[in-house]
């Protein structure tokens, strides 16, 4: 956290940690990491709502935890712009960080 502005440490300091290191083929230690990964997101999705600062509604879109839905939010001008979000668990996870899809972008010009 060395080079981190003040602002994003606070934050950072009440999430909490994961500490199990498991994918989505370690069976009961996936069950484990999933857990904790459910109370870090509540609790950053109440410290954003804290904050008047909510953008994002996910949750698992299958009970194994490995795809996820929702949706995501911008205001710009007075003007909210709501956008589709999914995302697939890898199966190297959590070596490697899933892509977030925005559908209603794909195929469009960054003018857009």
């Amino acid at each position: 956290m060395e080079g981190w502005d003040p602002n994003t440490k606070s934050t950072l300091t009440q999430i909490p940690l994961l500490s199990t290191k498991a994918g989505p083929r370690d069976g009961a230690a996936w069950t484990q990491r999933l857990k904790e990964e459910y109370k870090a997101l509540i609790a950053y999705t109440q410290m954003n709502k804290s904050n008047d600062n909510d953008w994002f509604r996910i949750s698992a879109a299958n009970p194994e935890g490995t795809r996820w839905t929702g949706k995501c939010w911008y205001v710009h001008n007075l003007l909210k712009y709501e956008f589709d979000l999914q995302f697939d668990i890898p199966v190297t996870y959590p070596a490697t960080a899933p892509e977030l899809e925005l559908p209603q972008l794909d195929g469009k010009t960054q003018k857009v």
